[in-house]
Protein backbone atom coordinates (compact mmCIF):
# COMPACT_ATOMS: atom_id res chain seq x y z
CA UNK A 1 0.00 0.00 0.00
CA UNK A 2 2.85 2.41 0.82
CA UNK A 3 4.42 1.94 -2.63
CA UNK A 4 1.10 2.64 -4.31
CA UNK A 5 0.78 5.81 -2.24
CA UNK A 6 4.14 7.17 -3.44
CA UNK A 7 3.39 6.22 -7.06
CA UNK A 8 0.15 8.18 -6.84
CA UNK A 9 1.96 11.23 -5.50
CA UNK A 10 4.51 11.12 -8.30
CA UNK A 11 1.85 10.93 -10.99
CA UNK A 12 -0.08 13.83 -9.51
CA UNK A 13 2.99 16.00 -9.06
CA UNK A 14 5.03 14.97 -12.11
CA UNK A 15 4.55 18.40 -13.69
CA UNK A 16 6.64 19.82 -10.87
CA UNK A 17 9.47 17.39 -10.08
CA UNK A 18 13.13 18.11 -9.34
CA UNK A 19 15.95 15.66 -10.04
CA UNK A 20 19.01 14.67 -8.05
CA UNK A 21 22.62 14.85 -9.21
CA UNK A 22 23.02 11.73 -11.37
CA UNK A 23 26.56 11.09 -10.07
CA UNK A 24 25.42 10.68 -6.46
CA UNK A 25 21.63 10.61 -6.10
CA UNK A 26 22.03 12.32 -2.72
CA UNK A 27 23.35 15.38 -0.92
CA UNK A 28 26.04 15.95 1.69
CA UNK A 29 25.63 14.24 5.04
CA UNK A 30 25.67 17.54 6.95
CA UNK A 31 23.54 20.56 6.20
CA UNK A 32 26.41 23.03 6.76
CA UNK A 33 28.86 22.91 3.86
CA UNK A 34 32.11 24.84 3.52
CA UNK A 35 32.84 26.33 0.11
CA UNK A 36 36.40 27.27 -0.80
CA UNK A 37 37.71 29.18 -3.82
CA UNK A 38 40.79 27.83 -5.58
CA UNK A 39 43.64 30.25 -6.21
CA UNK A 40 43.23 30.26 -9.98
CA UNK A 41 43.08 32.91 -12.69
CA UNK A 42 39.51 33.96 -13.54
CA UNK A 43 40.45 36.82 -15.88
CA UNK A 44 39.21 34.88 -18.91
CA UNK A 45 35.78 34.80 -17.29
CA UNK A 46 35.81 38.58 -16.93
CA UNK A 47 36.62 39.05 -13.24
CA UNK A 48 39.36 38.62 -10.66
CA UNK A 49 39.53 35.77 -8.16
CA UNK A 50 38.70 38.26 -5.40
CA UNK A 51 35.60 39.38 -7.32
CA UNK A 52 34.72 35.70 -7.75
CA UNK A 53 34.55 35.36 -3.97
CA UNK A 54 32.05 38.24 -3.81
CA UNK A 55 29.96 36.77 -6.63
CA UNK A 56 29.81 33.41 -4.85
CA UNK A 57 28.80 35.00 -1.54
CA UNK A 58 26.04 36.94 -3.24
CA UNK A 59 24.87 33.82 -5.09
CA UNK A 60 24.61 31.58 -2.01
CA UNK A 61 22.95 34.25 0.12
CA UNK A 62 20.49 35.32 -2.58
CA UNK A 63 19.47 31.80 -3.54
CA UNK A 64 20.26 28.70 -1.47
CA UNK A 65 20.87 30.13 2.00
CA UNK A 66 17.56 31.99 1.80
CA UNK A 67 15.18 29.00 1.57
CA UNK A 68 13.10 28.96 4.79
CA UNK A 69 12.06 25.31 4.44
CA UNK A 70 15.66 24.08 4.10
CA UNK A 71 18.38 23.76 6.73
CA UNK A 72 21.17 24.06 4.14
CA UNK A 73 23.87 26.57 5.02
CA UNK A 74 26.74 27.17 2.61
CA UNK A 75 29.64 28.99 4.27
CA UNK A 76 31.98 30.71 1.81
CA UNK A 77 35.40 30.41 3.44
CA UNK A 78 37.44 32.45 0.96
CA UNK A 79 40.46 31.69 -1.24
CA UNK A 80 42.62 28.63 -0.59
CA UNK A 81 46.09 29.76 -1.65
CA UNK A 82 47.31 26.16 -1.34
CA UNK A 83 44.90 24.87 -4.01
CA UNK A 84 45.45 25.64 -7.69
CA UNK A 85 43.32 23.91 -10.32
CA UNK A 86 44.67 25.80 -13.34
CA UNK A 87 44.79 23.40 -16.27
CA UNK A 88 43.01 20.64 -14.32
CA UNK A 89 40.04 18.72 -15.61
CA UNK A 90 37.04 18.45 -13.31
CA UNK A 91 38.12 14.96 -12.29
CA UNK A 92 41.65 16.09 -11.40
CA UNK A 93 40.37 19.14 -9.53
CA UNK A 94 37.91 17.01 -7.59
CA UNK A 95 40.81 15.10 -6.02
CA UNK A 96 42.06 18.37 -4.48
CA UNK A 97 38.79 19.22 -2.71
CA UNK A 98 38.78 18.90 1.10
CA UNK A 99 36.41 16.24 2.41
CA UNK A 100 32.76 17.24 2.76
CA UNK A 101 33.21 20.58 1.06
CA UNK A 102 32.82 22.37 -2.27
CA UNK A 103 35.66 23.93 -4.25
CA UNK A 104 34.97 26.68 -6.77
CA UNK A 105 37.38 27.82 -9.45
CA UNK A 106 37.90 28.97 -13.01
CA UNK A 107 39.74 27.21 -15.80
CA UNK A 108 40.82 27.90 -19.34
CA UNK A 109 41.29 24.20 -20.10
CA UNK A 110 40.26 23.55 -23.69
CA UNK A 111 39.50 19.94 -22.79
CA UNK A 112 36.58 21.05 -20.63
CA UNK A 113 35.67 24.41 -22.13
CA UNK A 114 36.39 24.44 -25.85
CA UNK A 115 32.66 25.07 -26.39
CA UNK A 116 31.94 28.72 -25.47
CA UNK A 117 28.28 27.92 -24.79
CA UNK A 118 29.35 25.92 -21.70
CA UNK A 119 29.53 28.69 -19.11
CA UNK A 120 30.31 26.46 -16.14
CA UNK A 121 29.92 22.95 -14.82
CA UNK A 122 30.07 21.02 -11.58
CA UNK A 123 30.96 17.51 -10.47
CA UNK A 124 29.99 15.85 -7.19
CA UNK A 125 31.37 12.58 -5.85
CA UNK A 126 30.56 10.63 -2.70
CA UNK A 127 32.17 7.65 -1.03
CA UNK A 128 30.23 6.40 1.95
CA UNK A 129 29.33 9.44 4.04
CA UNK A 130 32.10 11.60 2.56
CA UNK A 131 31.26 13.88 -0.36
CA UNK A 132 33.25 16.36 -2.41
CA UNK A 133 32.24 18.69 -5.21
CA UNK A 134 33.96 21.09 -7.58
CA UNK A 135 32.40 23.80 -9.73
CA UNK A 136 34.40 25.48 -12.45
CA UNK A 137 33.53 28.50 -14.56
CA UNK A 138 34.65 28.83 -18.15
CA UNK A 139 37.71 31.11 -18.42
CA UNK A 140 38.65 29.87 -21.89
CA UNK A 141 39.51 32.69 -24.37
CA UNK A 142 36.24 31.96 -26.19
CA UNK A 143 34.12 32.05 -23.02
CA UNK A 144 30.82 33.92 -23.18
CA UNK A 145 30.98 34.82 -19.48
CA UNK A 146 32.63 38.24 -19.93
CA UNK A 147 29.55 39.26 -21.94
CA UNK A 148 27.18 38.46 -19.06
CA UNK A 149 25.94 40.76 -16.33
CA UNK A 150 27.02 40.18 -12.73
CA UNK A 151 23.43 39.16 -11.90
CA UNK A 152 23.48 36.51 -14.61
CA UNK A 153 26.87 35.23 -13.46
CA UNK A 154 25.51 34.99 -9.90
CA UNK A 155 22.63 32.85 -11.19
CA UNK A 156 25.06 30.65 -13.15
CA UNK A 157 27.19 30.18 -10.03
CA UNK A 158 24.09 29.39 -7.96
CA UNK A 159 23.01 26.84 -10.58
CA UNK A 160 26.36 25.06 -10.43
CA UNK A 161 26.33 25.15 -6.62
CA UNK A 162 22.95 23.40 -6.86
CA UNK A 163 24.65 20.55 -8.75
CA UNK A 164 27.53 20.63 -6.26
CA UNK A 165 25.30 19.97 -3.24
CA UNK A 166 23.18 17.32 -4.93
CA UNK A 167 20.57 18.61 -7.39
CA UNK A 168 20.13 17.69 -11.04
CA UNK A 169 18.27 19.65 -13.70
CA UNK A 170 14.66 20.74 -13.79
CA UNK A 171 12.78 20.46 -17.07
CA UNK A 172 10.85 23.67 -16.39
CA UNK A 173 12.32 26.96 -17.59
CA UNK A 174 11.30 29.12 -14.63
CA UNK A 175 13.52 27.14 -12.24
CA UNK A 176 17.15 28.03 -11.48
CA UNK A 177 18.12 24.40 -12.12
CA UNK A 178 16.83 24.51 -15.70
CA UNK A 179 19.71 23.54 -17.97
CA UNK A 180 19.90 26.74 -20.03
CA UNK A 181 19.93 30.51 -19.42
CA UNK A 182 18.89 31.29 -22.98
CA UNK A 183 15.97 33.70 -23.20
CA UNK A 184 15.45 34.22 -19.46
CA UNK A 185 16.59 36.38 -16.56
CA UNK A 186 16.77 34.40 -13.32
CA UNK A 187 16.54 36.28 -10.02
CA UNK A 188 14.73 33.72 -7.88
CA UNK A 189 14.30 30.04 -7.14
CA UNK A 190 11.44 28.13 -8.73
CA UNK A 191 9.30 25.59 -6.92
CA UNK A 192 11.42 22.67 -8.16
CA UNK A 193 14.52 24.35 -6.73
CA UNK A 194 12.85 24.92 -3.36
CA UNK A 195 11.43 21.40 -3.24
CA UNK A 196 14.79 19.89 -4.18
CA UNK A 197 16.92 21.66 -1.57
CA UNK A 198 14.24 21.04 1.06
CA UNK A 199 14.16 17.34 0.16
CA UNK A 200 17.95 17.02 0.53
CA UNK A 201 18.36 19.31 3.56
CA UNK A 202 15.06 19.56 5.46
CA UNK A 203 14.58 21.12 8.84
CA UNK A 204 13.70 18.49 11.44
CA UNK A 205 10.13 19.75 11.38
CA UNK A 206 10.02 19.33 7.60
CA UNK A 207 11.51 15.83 7.48
CA UNK A 208 8.40 14.09 8.77
CA UNK A 209 6.24 16.03 6.34
CA UNK A 210 8.48 15.14 3.42
CA UNK A 211 8.44 11.49 4.38
CA UNK A 212 4.65 11.34 4.55
CA UNK A 213 2.91 13.62 2.12
CA UNK A 214 5.09 16.27 0.48
CA UNK A 215 3.12 16.79 -2.71
CA UNK A 216 5.49 18.02 -5.38
CA UNK A 217 8.62 16.91 -3.54
CA UNK A 218 9.27 13.55 -5.17
CA UNK A 219 12.84 13.71 -6.42
CA UNK A 220 13.78 11.60 -9.42
CA UNK A 221 17.31 10.60 -10.37
CA UNK A 222 17.76 11.38 -14.04
CA UNK A 223 20.74 11.00 -16.34
CA UNK A 224 21.11 14.68 -17.11
CA UNK A 225 24.19 16.78 -17.79
CA UNK A 226 25.68 18.96 -15.05
CA UNK A 227 26.80 21.72 -17.39
CA UNK A 228 25.16 25.13 -17.63
CA UNK A 229 24.88 26.13 -21.26
CA UNK A 230 24.01 29.39 -22.89
CA UNK A 231 21.51 27.65 -25.16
Amino acid sequence: MKNLFWISIFIISSAQAFTLNPNTGKGFKDNEINLYIADTDCSGAGFSTTQYVSLIKQAVNKYWNAVPTSSLRIDVEGIRTDIDIDGDTHTTALAKVPANSILAGCNSSAEDFDDPSILGSAVMSCSGSTCRAVLILNAHPNSELPNRSSETIEAIIAHEIGHAFGLGHSEFKHNLMYYSISGKFQEWLGQDDIDGVTYLYPHDSEAEILGISALGSCGTVALNEDEHREN
